[in-house]
């Protein structure tokens, strides 16, 4: 009886043994596929990040082209609108010399009426006593709407100029009339007559 029990105790010992080698291949199996798939979802996967990174390359060049050429068209537009700009500062120069030019030919021919119309009030004012020999102008050189005459010529009576210088000094186109001169010269062998000088300023005294 216990040399059955013995043999029978081996047996399973065996038995064991080959169900523990049996069950020790399987598992070397399964590591093994386990490391290929492994690989095979790294090499997957480097070969799709190269793919995205050749793609995003890509798109990364058109990308820059397109701005370099739109920075290129920009560059020219900025040259062609300075272009135009300098021409228009050009041209506005012009319109402002023309502008001025014209402010001063509207000037002087309002002056030269001026000039017209008080020459007419002078004549107009000359007592039948009194004549003149000469009327000359002088211009502000700072300020050419203001200037002087100065008259000069003979009368027969002090009271024939001084009718005169107030005629003028009452007008609207001149006024600080002042007598400079009045004196009296011999008239030949019949008499005498008072020669005059006076000046007067443009303007009304208001």
């Amino acid at each position: 009886m216990i040399k059955v029990n013995l043999l029978r105790n081996r047996v399973q010992e065996v038995e064991g043994t080959q169900a523990a080698a049996g069950g020790g291949g399987g598992g070397s199996s399964d590591l093994t596929r386990d490391a290929l798939v492994k690989v095979a979802f790294i090499l997957l996967f480097t070969l799709g990040l190269m793919m995205y990174e050749n793609q995003s390359i890509r798109a990364l060049n058109e990308e820059n082209g397109r701005l370099a050429a739109s920075v290129t068209q920009l560059t020219k537009d900025v040259a062609q609108k300075a272009e135009q700009a300098e021409k228009f500062k050009d041209v506005e120069g012009q319109a402002k010399e023309l502008e001025d030019k014209l402010k001063i030919l509207k000037l002087l021919s309002k002056l030269r009426l001026r000039e017209v119309k008080t020459l007419d009030f002078m004549q107009s004012s000359i007592p039948e006593k009194v004549w003149l020999k000469a009327v000359t102008f002088e211009s502000d050189k700072q300020m050419v709407q203001n200037g002087h005459y100065q008259f000069t010529g003979n009368s027969v009576t002090t009271e024939d100029l001084t009718e005169f210088s107030h005629r003028l000094d009452g007008g609207a186109y001149l006024s600080d009339v002042i007598v400079v001169k009045n004196q009296e010269v011999a008239a030949g062998k019949n008499g005498t007559i008072r020669e005059f000088l006076f000046t007067a300023e443009i303007g009304s005294k208001n």
